[in-house]
């Protein structure tokens, strides 16, 4: 193993782990809708978490731990987010929708049949921005899976300059965590229809992440 490899397998997720760890305890976190995430849990529905690719800040370390696996690529960007991701407690399946798909769902549905829920940054990896692919909503279909549509906001926060606007927050900023209401896809999986059911779930998404800028806006200036 070169010193490249073996920075990406230990040094940089370890930098990584401390920096999310450290900001994120400075947070002052309000959480929306997670009751009803417990009950479904209690009641052993399989669930599937979507987000955008920019709002994954506050969720890899609030959803820490709690028997959720997340698909990373291959690249070595891939592979460093994945090594990060594991130092969280996250299982990884390899493959993206643009490399490996198949290799991907299969991976998503065996970790699924063991217990595991599973999340995706659905417009991921590499864009276009804020447009749903469709795996999440495959695998959702072939293991009568609820979807979860996830976001958050922070203020004071900074958006970077990334294909992703991905929104970093500020020490001790305001924040609120927001599942929403979780659904059922259908079963159909014809083209027309899942293309019917990607596009309202980029309406619910843009939507939720609207509701929680505006609701951190209202309650900084209060």
């Amino acid at each position: 193993m070169n010193i490249k490899d073996w920075s990406y397998q230990h040094v940089f997720p370890t930098l990584a782990w401390v920096s999310i760890n450290s900001l994120s305890v400075t947070l002052r976190i309000q959480s929306i809708g997670e009751n009803n995430i417990e009950q479904l849990r209690k009641k052993g529905k399989k669930i599937v978490y979507t987000l955008w690719h920019g709002r994954q800040f506050l969720p890899v370390r609030y959803m820490a731990k709690k028997n959720i696996c997340i698909m990373s690529s291959t690249s070595h960007d891939g592979i460093l987010q994945a090594n990060i991701l594991k130092k969280f407690g996250y299982e990884i399946v390899y493959g993206s929708s643009a490399k490996l798909p198949v290799r991907a769902l299969i991976g998503s549905i065996q970790k699924m049949r063991t217990g595991f829920d599973v999340a995706f940054a659905v417009d991921g990896p590499t864009g276009p921005l804020h447009k749903v692919k469709p795996g999440a909503l495959y695998l959702a279909k072939k293991m009568n899976a609820l979807i979860v549509p996830t976001t958050f906001s922070a203020h004071p926060a900074i958006t970077l300059k990334s294909w992703d606007k991905y929104l970093l927050p500020k020490p001790f900023a305001q924040a609120v965590m927001v599942f929403g209401e979780p659904f059922h896809p259908s079963s159909d999986l014809n083209e027309n229809t899942i293309q019917n059911e990607c596009r309202a779930l980029e309406k619910t998404l843009t939507q939720i992440s609207d509701n929680a800028d505006s609701m951190i806006c209202s309650m900084s200036q209060s």
